[in-house]
């Protein structure tokens, strides 16, 4: 089952054993030639880095970095794995 993280009572469905969803947009920037990431499922989430791994990397770890300065206990002891997927717009 996945939730949200954004959905009321997310916290107690992710200790049931529910897989929270935190959606994360990419994207890179030509001019300062950084990729950024930035949520709003997780209000403060603003990385950048040179490269998509190291974007991808620093995203993981600021994540329940964020969370737990959020001061919400609930997702304090929450064991998260971070999931990319790719998806493709075309215009």
């Amino acid at each position: 089952m996945k939730y949200p993280i954004s959905f009321p009572l997310s916290s107690v469905f992710a200790r049931l054993g529910a897989t929270l969803i935190i959606h994360v947009d990419f994207f890179f920037d030509p001019e300062a030639k950084v990729f950024i990431a930035t949520s709003t499922d997780i209000p403060g989430l603003v990385v950048e880095a040179e490269t998509f791994v190291d974007l991808k990397s620093e995203t993981e770890e600021a994540i329940p970095n964020l969370l737990s300065l959020k001061n919400n206990k609930a997702f304090h002891k929450i064991p998260a794995d971070v999931v990319f997927k790719d998806h493709m717009a075309m215009a």
